[in-house]
Protein backbone atom coordinates (compact mmCIF):
# COMPACT_ATOMS: atom_id res chain seq x y z
CA UNK A 1 0.00 0.00 0.00
CA UNK A 2 1.40 3.33 -0.67
CA UNK A 3 2.46 5.48 2.17
CA UNK A 4 -0.47 7.74 3.55
CA UNK A 5 0.89 11.43 4.78
CA UNK A 6 -0.48 13.15 7.50
CA UNK A 7 0.13 16.65 9.05
CA UNK A 8 -0.72 18.16 12.13
CA UNK A 9 0.56 20.78 14.54
CA UNK A 10 1.68 19.35 18.15
CA UNK A 11 -0.77 21.26 19.96
CA UNK A 12 -3.71 23.02 18.08
CA UNK A 13 -6.02 24.83 20.63
CA UNK A 14 -3.88 26.36 23.10
CA UNK A 15 -26.60 5.86 42.76
CA UNK A 16 -29.29 4.95 41.60
CA UNK A 17 -32.91 5.98 41.72
CA UNK A 18 -33.22 7.26 45.28
CA UNK A 19 -30.66 10.07 43.72
CA UNK A 20 -33.01 10.91 40.78
CA UNK A 21 -32.01 13.27 38.65
CA UNK A 22 -32.61 17.44 39.52
CA UNK A 23 -32.73 19.59 36.21
CA UNK A 24 -29.88 21.49 36.34
CA UNK A 25 -29.74 25.20 36.21
CA UNK A 26 -27.82 26.64 32.99
CA UNK A 27 -24.66 27.98 34.04
CA UNK A 28 -24.79 26.22 37.06
CA UNK A 29 -21.49 25.08 38.97
CA UNK A 30 -20.77 21.27 38.45
CA UNK A 31 -18.81 21.26 41.55
CA UNK A 32 -19.59 18.48 44.17
CA UNK A 33 -22.05 21.13 46.35
CA UNK A 34 -23.75 22.17 42.99
CA UNK A 35 -27.43 20.68 41.61
CA UNK A 36 -28.02 17.13 41.98
CA UNK A 37 -27.51 16.29 38.28
CA UNK A 38 -25.91 18.80 35.79
CA UNK A 39 -25.33 17.98 31.76
CA UNK A 40 -22.97 19.92 29.56
CA UNK A 41 -22.45 19.39 25.78
CA UNK A 42 -19.58 19.26 23.31
CA UNK A 43 -19.89 22.83 22.47
CA UNK A 44 -16.36 23.23 20.07
CA UNK A 45 -16.76 21.80 16.97
CA UNK A 46 -12.85 21.32 15.35
CA UNK A 47 -13.07 19.67 12.03
CA UNK A 48 -10.61 17.10 11.00
CA UNK A 49 -11.27 16.18 7.75
CA UNK A 50 -14.42 15.21 5.60
CA UNK A 51 -16.80 16.85 7.72
CA UNK A 52 -16.17 14.66 10.96
CA UNK A 53 -15.33 16.68 14.33
CA UNK A 54 -13.19 15.32 17.44
CA UNK A 55 -14.96 13.32 19.37
CA UNK A 56 -14.34 9.86 20.76
CA UNK A 57 -14.06 10.58 24.05
CA UNK A 58 -12.78 7.73 25.91
CA UNK A 59 -12.25 8.24 29.42
CA UNK A 60 -12.26 10.70 31.88
CA UNK A 61 -9.52 12.24 34.48
CA UNK A 62 -9.26 15.42 36.72
CA UNK A 63 -6.95 17.94 36.29
CA UNK A 64 -7.75 19.58 39.34
CA UNK A 65 -10.21 19.33 42.10
CA UNK A 66 -12.93 21.77 40.73
CA UNK A 67 -15.12 19.22 38.68
CA UNK A 68 -14.96 21.56 36.08
CA UNK A 69 -11.82 20.61 34.49
CA UNK A 70 -10.51 17.08 32.79
CA UNK A 71 -8.50 14.74 30.65
CA UNK A 72 -9.69 12.70 28.19
CA UNK A 73 -8.34 10.84 25.62
CA UNK A 74 -9.84 10.13 21.63
CA UNK A 75 -10.34 6.19 20.55
CA UNK A 76 -8.64 4.97 17.21
CA UNK A 77 -10.68 7.95 15.51
CA UNK A 78 -13.60 8.00 12.92
CA UNK A 79 -14.20 4.14 12.35
CA UNK A 80 -17.22 1.73 11.83
CA UNK A 81 -17.70 -1.30 11.69
CA UNK A 82 -18.07 -3.88 8.56
CA UNK A 83 -18.86 -7.34 8.30
CA UNK A 84 -15.23 -8.35 6.96
CA UNK A 85 -13.70 -6.32 9.59
CA UNK A 86 -13.25 -2.10 10.64
CA UNK A 87 -13.76 1.22 8.40
CA UNK A 88 -11.54 3.96 8.78
CA UNK A 89 -12.63 7.43 7.73
CA UNK A 90 -9.51 9.46 8.16
CA UNK A 91 -6.78 6.47 8.01
CA UNK A 92 -4.49 8.88 8.88
CA UNK A 93 -6.07 10.52 12.25
CA UNK A 94 -3.88 10.69 15.10
CA UNK A 95 -5.24 9.28 18.75
CA UNK A 96 -4.66 12.00 21.00
CA UNK A 97 -5.09 13.19 24.99
CA UNK A 98 -7.54 16.25 25.10
CA UNK A 99 -8.17 18.85 27.90
CA UNK A 100 -11.85 19.98 28.39
CA UNK A 101 -13.49 22.54 30.35
CA UNK A 102 -17.00 22.30 31.77
CA UNK A 103 -18.40 26.13 31.58
CA UNK A 104 -22.37 25.81 32.66
CA UNK A 105 -23.90 23.85 29.90
CA UNK A 106 -20.99 23.86 27.35
CA UNK A 107 -17.85 21.64 27.12
CA UNK A 108 -14.94 22.93 25.78
CA UNK A 109 -11.95 21.60 24.12
CA UNK A 110 -9.08 23.98 25.27
CA UNK A 111 -6.25 21.44 24.56
CA UNK A 112 -5.01 18.35 22.03
CA UNK A 113 -1.80 16.52 22.17
CA UNK A 114 -1.79 14.44 19.53
CA UNK A 115 0.14 10.88 20.22
CA UNK A 116 4.00 10.52 18.29
CA UNK A 117 6.82 9.35 18.45
CA UNK A 118 10.40 10.49 19.46
CA UNK A 119 12.45 12.59 17.62
CA UNK A 120 13.93 10.86 14.86
CA UNK A 121 11.24 8.12 14.56
CA UNK A 122 8.69 8.24 11.79
CA UNK A 123 5.50 6.38 11.61
CA UNK A 124 5.25 4.03 8.48
CA UNK A 125 1.80 5.43 7.50
CA UNK A 126 1.77 8.70 8.29
CA UNK A 127 5.47 9.78 7.08
CA UNK A 128 5.68 11.58 10.37
CA UNK A 129 6.39 11.59 14.19
CA UNK A 130 2.42 11.07 14.17
CA UNK A 131 1.36 7.65 14.63
CA UNK A 132 -2.38 6.18 13.42
CA UNK A 133 -5.21 4.60 15.20
CA UNK A 134 -4.72 1.45 12.45
CA UNK A 135 -3.78 -2.03 14.04
CA UNK A 136 -0.94 -2.48 14.75
CA UNK A 137 -1.45 -6.36 15.05
CA UNK A 138 -2.79 -8.89 12.49
CA UNK A 139 -5.10 -10.34 14.84
CA UNK A 140 -7.48 -7.31 15.25
CA UNK A 141 -9.85 -6.80 12.18
CA UNK A 142 -8.99 -6.10 9.24
CA UNK A 143 -8.65 -2.53 8.44
CA UNK A 144 -10.21 -0.92 4.89
CA UNK A 145 -10.64 3.18 3.80
CA UNK A 146 -14.23 3.96 2.77
CA UNK A 147 -12.97 2.87 -1.12
CA UNK A 148 -13.21 -0.38 0.04
CA UNK A 149 -9.34 -0.79 -0.14
CA UNK A 150 -7.08 -2.76 2.42
CA UNK A 151 -5.12 -0.44 4.64
CA UNK A 152 -1.69 -1.28 5.78
CA UNK A 153 -0.75 -2.18 9.92
CA UNK A 154 0.62 0.71 12.01
CA UNK A 155 2.95 -1.11 14.21
CA UNK A 156 2.93 2.17 16.43
CA UNK A 157 -1.06 2.26 16.24
CA UNK A 158 -3.08 3.32 19.40
CA UNK A 159 -6.47 2.12 20.05
CA UNK A 160 -6.45 4.99 23.58
CA UNK A 161 -8.91 3.72 25.55
CA UNK A 162 -8.17 5.25 29.06
CA UNK A 163 -5.84 7.81 30.70
CA UNK A 164 -4.61 9.16 33.90
CA UNK A 165 -2.30 11.91 34.92
CA UNK A 166 0.75 11.01 36.45
CA UNK A 167 1.95 14.25 39.54
CA UNK A 168 5.22 14.36 37.44
CA UNK A 169 3.41 15.42 34.46
CA UNK A 170 3.67 12.06 32.37
CA UNK A 171 0.46 10.39 30.94
CA UNK A 172 -0.30 6.75 31.07
CA UNK A 173 -2.87 4.88 28.56
CA UNK A 174 -4.21 2.10 27.95
CA UNK A 175 -5.52 0.53 24.75
CA UNK A 176 -7.24 -2.30 23.25
CA UNK A 177 -5.19 -3.49 20.51
CA UNK A 178 -2.16 -5.74 21.76
CA UNK A 179 -3.54 -4.83 24.35
CA UNK A 180 -1.03 -2.70 25.73
CA UNK A 181 -0.19 0.39 28.47
CA UNK A 182 1.36 3.18 27.09
CA UNK A 183 3.71 5.79 29.07
CA UNK A 184 3.59 9.22 27.59
CA UNK A 185 5.28 12.40 27.98
CA UNK A 186 3.50 15.54 28.40
CA UNK A 187 3.95 16.72 25.28
CA UNK A 188 2.12 13.49 23.63
CA UNK A 189 5.23 11.64 22.72
CA UNK A 190 5.25 7.67 23.48
CA UNK A 191 7.88 6.80 25.83
CA UNK A 192 7.66 3.29 26.17
CA UNK A 193 5.06 0.87 25.58
CA UNK A 194 4.03 -2.24 28.06
CA UNK A 195 2.84 -5.13 26.47
CA UNK A 196 1.86 -9.24 27.29
CA UNK A 197 5.58 -10.69 28.27
CA UNK A 198 4.75 -13.78 25.14
CA UNK A 199 4.89 -10.81 22.81
CA UNK A 200 8.77 -11.54 22.20
CA UNK A 201 8.18 -10.66 18.24
CA UNK A 202 7.00 -7.35 18.81
CA UNK A 203 8.89 -4.27 18.36
CA UNK A 204 8.51 -0.83 18.04
CA UNK A 205 11.85 1.05 17.14
CA UNK A 206 12.85 3.94 18.93
CA UNK A 207 10.06 2.65 21.18
CA UNK A 208 10.92 1.06 24.12
CA UNK A 209 8.60 -2.45 24.22
CA UNK A 210 8.20 -3.27 28.17
CA UNK A 211 7.15 -7.41 28.09
CA UNK A 212 5.89 -7.18 32.03
CA UNK A 213 1.86 -8.03 31.51
CA UNK A 214 0.53 -10.86 32.49
CA UNK A 215 0.99 -13.20 28.86
CA UNK A 216 -2.75 -14.77 29.71
CA UNK A 217 -3.72 -11.12 28.21
CA UNK A 218 -2.64 -11.91 24.84
CA UNK A 219 -5.90 -14.04 24.54
CA UNK A 220 -7.99 -10.79 25.08
CA UNK A 221 -11.14 -11.01 22.90
CA UNK A 222 -10.55 -9.39 19.34
CA UNK A 223 -10.20 -5.27 19.78
CA UNK A 224 -11.34 -6.18 23.44
CA UNK A 225 -7.59 -5.42 24.88
CA UNK A 226 -7.02 -3.05 28.52
CA UNK A 227 -10.28 -0.34 28.92
CA UNK A 228 -10.67 0.76 32.27
CA UNK A 229 -6.87 2.73 33.75
CA UNK A 230 -7.09 3.85 37.35
CA UNK A 231 -4.51 5.62 39.00
CA UNK A 232 -3.99 5.63 42.96
CA UNK A 233 -3.77 9.41 44.96
CA UNK A 234 0.13 8.80 45.35
CA UNK A 235 0.72 7.76 41.75
CA UNK A 236 2.45 4.89 42.21
CA UNK A 237 -0.27 2.44 41.04
CA UNK A 238 -1.74 2.12 38.13
CA UNK A 239 -4.65 -0.21 37.44
CA UNK A 240 -5.77 -1.77 33.86
CA UNK A 241 -8.92 -3.61 33.63
CA UNK A 242 -9.49 -5.82 30.52
CA UNK A 243 -12.98 -4.64 28.38
CA UNK A 244 -14.50 -7.91 28.53
CA UNK A 245 -13.28 -11.88 29.65
CA UNK A 246 -10.50 -13.48 27.72
CA UNK A 247 -10.99 -15.96 24.90
CA UNK A 248 -9.42 -18.33 27.31
CA UNK A 249 -9.11 -20.73 25.87
CA UNK A 250 -11.70 -19.99 22.75
CA UNK A 251 -14.50 -17.34 22.02
CA UNK A 252 -17.07 -18.97 22.88
CA UNK A 253 -15.82 -19.25 26.38
CA UNK A 254 -15.36 -15.26 26.56
CA UNK A 255 -18.81 -14.55 25.18
CA UNK A 256 -20.25 -17.14 28.34
CA UNK A 257 -17.57 -15.34 30.70
CA UNK A 258 -18.42 -13.31 33.82
CA UNK A 259 -14.71 -13.30 35.34
CA UNK A 260 -12.82 -10.18 34.20
CA UNK A 261 -9.57 -9.34 34.77
CA UNK A 262 -7.62 -6.43 36.56
CA UNK A 263 -3.79 -6.34 37.16
CA UNK A 264 -2.16 -3.42 39.11
CA UNK A 265 1.13 -2.09 38.00
CA UNK A 266 3.76 -0.69 39.89
CA UNK A 267 4.95 2.88 38.36
CA UNK A 268 7.06 4.41 41.54
CA UNK A 269 10.01 4.34 39.19
CA UNK A 270 8.25 5.17 35.89
CA UNK A 271 10.99 3.51 33.81
CA UNK A 272 10.86 0.42 35.24
CA UNK A 273 7.33 -0.51 35.48
CA UNK A 274 6.22 -4.25 37.53
CA UNK A 275 3.25 -6.07 37.54
CA UNK A 276 2.33 -6.41 41.36
CA UNK A 277 -1.12 -8.28 41.08
CA UNK A 278 -3.72 -9.52 39.17
CA UNK A 279 -7.60 -10.23 40.39
CA UNK A 280 -10.56 -11.21 39.30
CA UNK A 281 -14.37 -8.96 39.40
CA UNK A 282 -17.03 -11.19 39.01
CA UNK A 283 -19.47 -9.28 36.42
CA UNK A 284 -23.59 -8.79 36.40
CA UNK A 285 -25.16 -11.53 34.43
CA UNK A 286 -25.47 -10.56 30.45
CA UNK A 287 -29.09 -10.83 30.02
CA UNK A 288 -28.57 -10.83 26.35
CA UNK A 289 -26.25 -13.81 26.30
CA UNK A 290 -23.85 -12.88 23.93
CA UNK A 291 -21.28 -11.38 26.03
CA UNK A 292 -20.97 -7.74 24.94
CA UNK A 293 -21.37 -6.32 28.04
CA UNK A 294 -18.30 -4.31 29.07
CA UNK A 295 -16.04 -2.69 31.37
CA UNK A 296 -15.22 0.66 30.20
CA UNK A 297 -14.30 2.69 33.09
CA UNK A 298 -12.33 2.91 36.27
CA UNK A 299 -11.48 5.23 39.17
CA UNK A 300 -9.26 4.62 42.37
CA UNK A 301 -11.02 4.65 45.46
CA UNK A 302 -8.49 4.06 47.75
CA UNK A 303 -5.79 1.13 48.46
CA UNK A 304 -6.73 -1.30 45.82
CA UNK A 305 -11.04 -0.26 45.72
CA UNK A 306 -11.90 0.71 42.18
CA UNK A 307 -14.65 2.16 41.10
CA UNK A 308 -15.64 -0.56 38.24
CA UNK A 309 -18.05 -0.17 35.43
CA UNK A 310 -20.45 -2.80 34.01
CA UNK A 311 -22.09 -1.41 30.64
CA UNK A 312 -24.26 -2.99 27.96
CA UNK A 313 -23.86 -1.54 24.35
CA UNK A 314 -27.57 0.20 24.62
CA UNK A 315 -28.51 3.81 23.53
CA UNK A 316 -29.62 5.14 25.83
CA UNK A 317 -28.15 2.28 28.33
CA UNK A 318 -30.45 0.13 29.36
CA UNK A 319 -27.69 -1.86 32.28
CA UNK A 320 -25.11 0.68 33.15
CA UNK A 321 -23.86 0.46 36.88
CA UNK A 322 -20.77 1.36 38.64
CA UNK A 323 -19.53 -0.85 41.73
CA UNK A 324 -17.19 -0.29 44.31
CA UNK A 325 -14.99 -3.33 44.22
CA UNK A 326 -13.17 -4.04 46.84
CA UNK A 327 -9.58 -6.38 46.22
CA UNK A 328 -7.79 -5.97 49.21
CA UNK A 329 -8.79 -9.59 50.36
CA UNK A 330 -9.33 -11.00 46.82
CA UNK A 331 -6.63 -13.74 45.41
CA UNK A 332 -3.22 -12.81 43.76
CA UNK A 333 -3.68 -14.67 40.79
CA UNK A 334 -0.28 -12.67 39.20
CA UNK A 335 1.80 -16.20 38.55
CA UNK A 336 -0.15 -18.50 39.64
CA UNK A 337 -1.82 -21.24 37.39
CA UNK A 338 -4.91 -19.32 36.01
CA UNK A 339 -2.00 -17.32 34.35
CA UNK A 340 -1.44 -20.36 32.34
CA UNK A 341 -2.86 -21.38 29.33
CA UNK A 342 -2.72 -25.35 29.95
CA UNK A 343 -5.04 -24.92 32.89
CA UNK A 344 -8.27 -26.76 32.57
CA UNK A 345 -10.69 -25.56 33.28
CA UNK A 346 -9.42 -21.73 32.87
CA UNK A 347 -10.13 -18.91 34.90
CA UNK A 348 -12.84 -18.04 32.38
CA UNK A 349 -14.28 -21.41 32.17
CA UNK A 350 -14.95 -21.20 36.14
CA UNK A 351 -18.71 -20.26 36.80
CA UNK A 352 -18.35 -17.76 39.58
CA UNK A 353 -20.17 -20.12 41.93
CA UNK A 354 -17.57 -22.91 41.83
CA UNK A 355 -14.37 -19.88 42.15
CA UNK A 356 -14.25 -20.40 46.15
CA UNK A 357 -13.71 -24.45 45.54
CA UNK A 358 -10.86 -23.56 42.75
CA UNK A 359 -9.45 -21.62 45.08
CA UNK A 360 -10.14 -17.74 43.59
CA UNK A 361 -11.39 -15.29 45.47
CA UNK A 362 -12.90 -12.22 43.71
CA UNK A 363 -13.32 -8.72 44.56
CA UNK A 364 -16.51 -7.97 46.81
CA UNK A 365 -18.81 -5.37 44.84
CA UNK A 366 -21.48 -2.90 46.28
CA UNK A 367 -23.50 -1.21 43.84
CA UNK A 368 -22.97 2.91 43.85
CA UNK A 369 -24.53 4.29 41.14
CA UNK A 370 -26.80 2.49 38.47
CA UNK A 371 -26.84 4.69 35.60
CA UNK A 372 -30.50 3.49 34.12
CA UNK A 373 -32.28 3.64 37.27
CA UNK A 374 -30.78 7.24 37.71
CA UNK A 375 -32.81 7.71 34.55
CA UNK A 376 -29.63 9.01 32.62
CA UNK A 377 -30.63 9.57 28.56
CA UNK A 378 -27.43 8.70 27.52
CA UNK A 379 -25.51 5.72 25.90
CA UNK A 380 -21.71 4.37 25.85
CA UNK A 381 -20.29 5.37 28.48
CA UNK A 382 -16.75 5.02 28.33
CA UNK A 383 -15.12 7.98 30.94
CA UNK A 384 -15.76 8.59 34.54
CA UNK A 385 -14.26 10.68 37.51
CA UNK A 386 -14.97 11.57 40.29
CA UNK A 387 -14.31 14.84 42.30
CA UNK A 388 -14.79 14.83 46.50
CA UNK A 389 -15.51 17.43 48.56
CA UNK A 390 -16.57 17.06 52.32
CA UNK A 391 -18.92 15.08 52.51
CA UNK A 392 -20.29 14.28 49.60
CA UNK A 393 -18.45 13.88 45.95
CA UNK A 394 -19.67 13.76 42.39
CA UNK A 395 -19.29 11.29 39.53
CA UNK A 396 -18.86 12.65 36.50
CA UNK A 397 -20.09 10.67 33.08
CA UNK A 398 -18.76 11.32 29.52
CA UNK A 399 -20.10 9.38 26.47
CA UNK A 400 -18.14 7.69 23.97
CA UNK A 401 -19.91 9.24 20.50
CA UNK A 402 -17.74 7.55 17.66
CA UNK A 403 -16.94 10.67 16.38
CA UNK A 404 -20.72 11.02 15.46
CA UNK A 405 -20.17 8.36 12.68
CA UNK A 406 -22.61 6.23 11.70
CA UNK A 407 -21.47 4.04 8.67
CA UNK A 408 -20.39 5.33 5.11
CA UNK A 409 -23.32 5.83 2.30
CA UNK A 410 -23.52 3.29 -0.64
CA UNK A 411 -20.87 6.50 -2.94
CA UNK A 412 -18.57 6.72 -0.29
CA UNK A 413 -19.74 9.45 1.45
CA UNK A 414 -19.65 10.23 5.47
CA UNK A 415 -23.21 9.52 6.89
CA UNK A 416 -23.62 10.77 10.61
CA UNK A 417 -25.46 9.81 13.32
CA UNK A 418 -25.93 13.65 15.26
CA UNK A 419 -24.98 11.91 18.74
CA UNK A 420 -23.20 14.20 20.61
CA UNK A 421 -20.28 14.16 23.18
CA UNK A 422 -22.15 14.71 26.77
CA UNK A 423 -20.83 15.11 30.14
CA UNK A 424 -23.32 14.47 32.67
CA UNK A 425 -22.39 14.87 36.44
CA UNK A 426 -24.56 13.63 39.63
CA UNK A 427 -23.78 14.57 43.04
CA UNK A 428 -23.79 11.44 45.47
CA UNK A 429 -23.10 10.96 49.67
CA UNK A 430 -19.18 10.36 50.25
CA UNK A 431 -20.12 7.32 52.05
CA UNK A 432 -20.80 5.48 49.32
CA UNK A 433 -17.31 5.45 48.13
CA UNK A 434 -15.81 4.54 51.48
CA UNK A 435 -15.34 1.05 52.90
Amino acid sequence: MPRRHLRLLPVVLPLTALLAAAPAAAGSPPGPGGPAHTTATLATAIPIGRGVTVGGFSDLFPRDRSGSRFWTVTDRGPNYDRDDGQGFVLPAYTPRILAVDVRGSRLVIVRQIPLRLPRGVTDPVTGTRYVTGLPNVGTDSPPFDTGNNPLPLDVYGVDSEGVVAAPDGTFWISEEYRPSVLHVAADGTILARLVPADQTGYATPGVPVLRILPAILSTEKSNRGLEGLALSADGRSLYAGMQSPLNNPTSKVSKASRNLRVVRIDIGRPSRPAVTGEWVNVRDADSDTDGDWETSAMVWLGRDRLLVEERDGAVPTVHTRYYAVDFRHATNLLGGRYDDRTTAPSLEQTAPADLAAAGVRPGSKRLVFDAAAAGLDNGKLEGAAIVHSGHSARLFLVNDNDFDIAGVNPDGTVAFSTTVTRLDSYRLPGSLLTG
